[in-house]
C-alpha cells in the first residue's frame, strides 16, 4: 500500500502539522479563504507563507521609508525569494508551514517538496478547482484595484491549472493531495 493518496475536501482540522502544505490553483479560486478557515481552526498564524501579504509588506516598507508604493505584482521577485526563506527555515526547525501563492509552475512546487524531503516532514498539496476564465474574472474584479491580477495573467494561470491532476502532484512528491 502506498503512502500517497489523494482526497477530496480536507476539513480545516485535516491539516495537522508539522507538514509543508501547498495550495495550489489559480487566483480567485478560493486557496487565501482556505488558508483563513485554517487559521480560525487554529494553525498558527506564523506558519503561514503568502506570496500576497509578503508583497503588501514590501510595498508597505517602500512607502515608510519615502519611496512611491509600486504595484503589488511589482514585489513579486523579491516576495518569492522571502517566501522560499522563510519557508525553508520553518521546515528546518521542524514545524512546518503553509504556502500560500499558485504555485502553478512544477519548480515553485518542487522547492516545497524538497524542502520537506530534506527535513523529513511531509508535503501535502491542496489542489483548488479549475475554473473557467470568465469566472476567474469575475472573482478578481472583487479585489481592491491594486491587488487586482492582469487578465492576461488570469488566463495563464488557468491554462496552467488545467493541466494539473492529483496523480501528477503525487508524482511530484507529495505524499497526499486534497482536492477543493
Amino acid at each position: 500500500m502506498s503512502d500517497q493518496a489523494a482526497y477530496r475536501e480536507p476539513p480545516p482540522d485535516a491539516i495537522t502539522m508539522p507538514r509543508v502544505v501547498v495550495l495550489v490553483g489559480s487566483s480567485g479560486t478560493g486557496k487565501t479563504t482556505l488558508r483563513r478557515r485554517l487559521v480560525t481552526a487554529g494553525l498558527p498564524a506564523d506558519l503561514v507563507v503568502s506570496l500576497d501579504d509578503l508583497r503588501r509588506r514590501a510595498r508597505a516598507l517602500d512607502l515608510a521609508r519615502g519611496r512611491p508604493g509600486r504595484p503589488l505584482q511589482d514585489y513579486s521577485a523579491l516576495a518569492a525569494r522571502q517566501a522560499l526563506r522563510r519557508g525553508d527555515a520553518l521546515a528546518t526547525f521542524g514545524a512546518g508551514y503553509v504556502a500560500d501563492a499558485t504555485h502553478l509552475r512544477r519548480r515553485d512546487r518542487r522547492q516545497h517538496v524538497l524542502a520537506a524531503q530534506d527535513t523529513a516532514l511531509r508535503a501535502v498539496a491542496v489542489l483548488t478547482p479549475a475554473l473557467p476564465v470568465d469566472v476567474l474574472v469575475r472573482r478578481n474584479a472583487r479585489r481592491p484595484p491594486d491587488e487586482a491580477v492582469p487578465v492576461e495573467v488570469l488566463e495563464r494561470q488557468a491554462h496552467r491549472r488545467s493541466l494539473l491532476s492529483p496523480p501528477m502532484l503525487l508524482e511530484e512528491g507529495f505524499s497526499a493531495v486534497w482536492e477543493t
